[in-house]
């Protein structure tokens, strides 16, 4: 469960890192600096997500990074290292090369939050795609416990074979296994990354 909760604040902060790519762009589009870009965006995430949120303390951090004389490179470098993200580490490589060479950085930008949002939205597709799955994955667990429960009820003593003698309980351990085994293999199939 840590896992998955993980992985779901990981999610959502590339989903916010979208959208605060979104903000960066279009102030460069502006005619802004990249520095003061990056202050728009931390406003526009403020008003977005809250000033608690994040990604919205991230991007305040490297404005405040570069008003201490923190070249911009190394405090997008420092954010990609902080949020452990690969499309915010690609977004830093990228940034950094265009700043060298002198690129234009309102389209790299643009370009960039292009394919981060392509890849999320295949992301939301898989996920839509494998909620259905999951959901009768959730059915068949509780289906082998539910028929225990159904021929227990009705039939008194039609187990008493299989959990009074040694053979029956040495049976009905190896079911549970591969019923154990089978959860952590449809678990697996249906955790897809993307």
């Amino acid at each position: 469960m840590r896992r998955k909760e993980l992985w779901q604040r990981e999610q959502r902060l590339a989903g916010q890192f979208k959208d605060g790519l979104l903000a960066l762009a279009a102030s460069l589009r502006a005619g802004h600096s990249a520095e003061n870009a990056f202050r728009d965006a931390a406003e526009e995430l403020a008003f977005l997500y809250g000033a608690e949120e994040r990604i919205t303390c991230e991007f305040k951090r490297v404005t405040v990074q570069t008003e201490m004389n923190v070249p911009l490179e190394q405090a997008v470098r420092e954010l990609a290292d902080r949020c452990r993200l690969s499309d915010i580490r690609t977004f830093s490589e990228v940034f950094s090369a265009a700043r060298r060479t002198g690129g234009e950085l309102g389209k790299v930008i643009l370009d960039t939050v292009q394919t981060i949002a392509g890849r999320l939205e295949v992301r939301e597709e898989i996920d839509t795609m494998l909620r259905g799955k999951q959901y009768e994955q959730k059915i068949m667990r509780a289906v082998p416990l539910l028929i225990l429960i159904y021929m227990d009820l009705t039939s008194p003593g039609f187990f008493s074979v299989l959990y009074g003698s040694l053979l029956g309980r040495a049976i009905m351990t190896g079911c549970l296994a591969v019923y154990l085994a089978a959860l952590y293999l449809a678990e697996k199939i249906s955790n897809i990354q993307v």
